[in-house]
């Protein structure tokens, strides 16, 4: 038996000195592990998925057209906007107004139909001013726009815009149709936009010059025009030529001269002094 406990020993002994394989510890550990005598908090990157696209474009953009100025005009007169965008109507020298119409009724106001439809109202712009009248619309869908000025006879005279058009034609369609319009008819309510003002300086045009400033005031006084050459005198008329001069009548013959009378011959016997 005391070998056996002795052998017991040894073979403990042994096995004890032998090298135990070692624990490895779990890189990532349950929340909460203690570790080192501290709670395992792991250290963790949160990841955000990308955002889908929208569907359609989103915009956020200030697209300035200017209106009126030297000419009956929108510049410019077709444009493309997304919805989200504002479409800034600068009001330049005149009255004019932004109103909405049908496609195939220019010059007559959608309003009539359709009471949400565009219009600003009348804006004017006189020289001098310090502050531009604006009208801010807002674009909430890509449908396409038709706008004209519903002062005087200006749709007729081509004062017409499109916004989002399907194709370049449209404007020239709309113009020819606003071209041959019988009346210009003027909007009711200011709707779909806000009126308000912007200074001068920030605006998108130079007012055009008043008449008479010669090109603006600042500059020299325009040239005298040229006098005109002076007119060339008739020629006279060529002189009539002289009458010939009648032949002198031929001199009359001198008289002969009478003869001197001969001188006495002295007297014989006469005394000589």
């Amino acid at each position: 038996m005391r070998v056996l406990s002795a052998w017991a020993l040894m073979a403990a002994a042994t096995v004890s000195a032998m090298p135990q394989p070692l624990n490895k510890r779990d890189p990532f550990p349950p929340d909460g592990t203690v570790v080192g005598g501290v709670p395992h908090r792991p250290f963790r990157i949160r990841r955000q998925a990308a955002p889908a696209a929208p569907a359609t474009p989103q915009g956020n953009q200030l697209i300035p057209v200017v209106v009126g100025g030297a000419q009956d005009t929108f510049v410019p007169n077709l444009i493309t906007a997304q919805v989200g965008d504002v479409v800034q109507f600068q009001f330049s020298n005149g009255n004019h107004t932004v109103t909405q119409s049908a496609e195939g009724a220019a010059c007559q106001p959608l309003q009539d139909s359709v009471p949400t439809a565009i219009h600003s109202g009348h804006i004017p712009f006189k020289d001098g001013q310090a502050m531009v009248g604006t009208f801010n619309m807002p674009i909430t869908s890509t449908a396409t726009m038709f706008m004209y000025c519903a002062t005087g006879p200006h749709c007729q005279e081509g004062q017409v815009l499109v916004i989002n058009p399907t194709n370049a034609q449209q404007v020239v369609q709309y113009s020819k149709l606003a071209a041959a319009a019988k009346a210009n008819v003027d909007g009711k309510t200011v709707v779909g936009g806000a009126v308000g003002q912007i200074p001068l300086a920030n605006a998108a045009f130079v007012p055009a010059p008043a008449q008479g400033a010669g090109g603006g005031g600042g500059g020299p006084p325009p040239a005298a025009a040229p006098a005109a050459p002076p007119a060339e005198a008739p020629a006279a008329a060529p002189a009539a030529p002289a009458a010939p001069a009648e032949p002198a009548a031929p001199a009359a013959p001198a008289a002969p001269a009478e003869p001197a009378a001969a001188a006495a011959p002295p007297i014989a016997g006469a005394l000589v002094a």
